[in-house]
């Protein structure tokens, strides 16, 4: 083991950097016997060394910046709490000046990251960064960056318009009416240009205050409780929305402008809120229940085999599969499927098809289901059953569960294996 007395001798440590920063942690590493100065591989920005693959670093789940993802606050935040400690402390000024110089570094490489992601931000850093980068806005851009993109640009592309037509009114000595009236209309349209920036990417803001106050609470109550659906949303709301809000006026309001505040539908009555690593859900066999309830299925195949699927649409809905996969931590991913050959929607789905796969989900999921828990029951009776006949009599009852409520087909089953509804019953006795 490393003596302690030796941390900070320098009379051996390798010169790695010129840097300070990258000096004295390599000062300090170069005293243990089995360090090699071969291995550190840094680039410096200011005092913050970080290898090539950190400048890909993802950002969150919900686009929050990479402070607001690690520390909770965003570059301003950190710098003012900087500044005001730097007045209090004057002895350390240096070491927040250092901060803040550092937090600066970050925030550069932030939105240089956030500009290379968009597949059309090449060669336009200039003219998105006069369009006005604060963090609500670079949050807006990560996460509607490519599919507001049209409209992004054409803001863009006036902006650089007035910005040539200034330039081309700055390179003149003297200007007459013709002039002046020109550069009035480029500054207008710089103004316009910024206005359509903020609108395409804060859209919600258009809303009027009891449509945005509704909005928040419904944002703020499904981060700390998890789902819920639009009426009972509304019914925590009372004296906060406004009393004209109904759950079917709320659901209105978060198709259309959730995504803005990190909310979207879940399974057929439930909506959700994405957090920075992945959709927020307190009760996840709570969730799993209600979602095979509704939007899910638990059969048995012809051929014998069972299954329990969750299903889910849309980019959001490949974000919770995928997270739901993560929580429970079994199931195969089977992601963007078409629903029909004429339309962009894709289909996803969570499949749990192996023996310990469907015990783990079933009995999860059982003591909150309230529609399929004779489905759910006959299964894990059926995987656990070595008797053929009684397998056949639970594969009956778990497909006429299924469509009993569809006529017709139900009908045709019980024509198909000449068994009456009573007798079908008698099959889930014991389950």
């Amino acid at each position: 083991m490393w003596g302690s007395a030796l941390i900070g001798d320098i009379y051996d440590a390798p010169h790695i950097s010129d840097d300070v920063f990258t000096k004295q942690v390599v000062n300090i590493l170069a005293q243990h016997p089995d360090f090699n100065s071969s291995m550190v591989s840094t680039k410096p920005t200011s005092t913050i060394f970080v290898k090539e693959e950190y400048k890909e670093h993802k950002f969150a789940k919900n686009g929050d910046g990479w402070l607001e993802s690690s520390w909770g606050k965003s570059a301003n935040q950190i710098i003012r709490e900087c500044r005001k400690a730097r007045r209090s402390n004057k002895d350390n000024r240096d070491m927040y000046d250092s901060i803040i110089s550092d937090v600066q570094t970050l925030k550069s490489m932030e939105v240089e990251a956030t500009i290379k992601a968009l597949s059309w931000g090449e060669g336009m850093d200039y003219v998105i960064k006069n369009m006005g980068l604060t963090d609500k806005n670079l949050k807006s851009l990560r996460k509607f960056g490519e599919t507001r993109s049209v409209s992004l640009q054409k803001a863009c592309h006036l902006f650089l318009k007035a910005n040539s037509t200034l330039e081309s009114l700055n390179e003149k000595v003297d200007w007459d009416n013709g002039d002046q009236s020109e550069w009035v209309n480029a500054i207008q349209l710089q103004k316009d240009a910024r206005k359509m920036w903020r609108n395409v990417l804060h859209q919600a803001e258009k809303l009027n205050s009891d449509e945005q106050t509704a909005l928040s609470f419904a944002s703020d109550t499904l981060e700390k409780s998890g789902p819920l659906s639009a009426r009972e949303l509304v019914s925590r709301g009372a004296g906060t929305m406004h009393r004209d809000m109904t759950p079917k006026k709320l659901s209105a309001l978060l198709k259309m402008y959730g995504e803005e505040y990190d909310l979207f539908k879940g399974s057929k009555s439930s909506y959700l809120k994405l957090g920075q690593h992945g959709v927020i859900i307190k009760d996840i066999w709570g969730y799993m229940a209600g979602s095979l309830d509704s939007d899910g299925s638990i059969f048995i195949s012809e051929r014998g085999d069972p299954r329990v699927t969750f299903v889910a649409s849309g980019n959001m809905g490949k974000q919770l599969c995928a997270d739901l996969q993560k929580a429970v931590g079994c199931g195969r991913l089977v992601t963007d499927q078409k629903v029909a050959k004429n339309t962009k929607k894709m289909i996803h789905r969570l499949i749990f098809s192996s023996k310990d796969d469907i015990r783990q989900v079933l009995k999860g999921s059982l003591p909150h289901m309230r529609l399929k828990g004779t489905q759910a029951k006959a299964v894990l009776a059926y995987v656990e059953e070595k008797d053929k006949m009684r397998k056949h009599e639970l594969y009956q009852l778990v497909t006429y569960s299924n469509w009993k409520d569809h006529k017709e087909k139900a009908d045709a089953l019980l024509d198909k294996w000449g068994l009456g509804a009573d007798t079908i019953g008698t099959f889930a006795e014991g389950l």
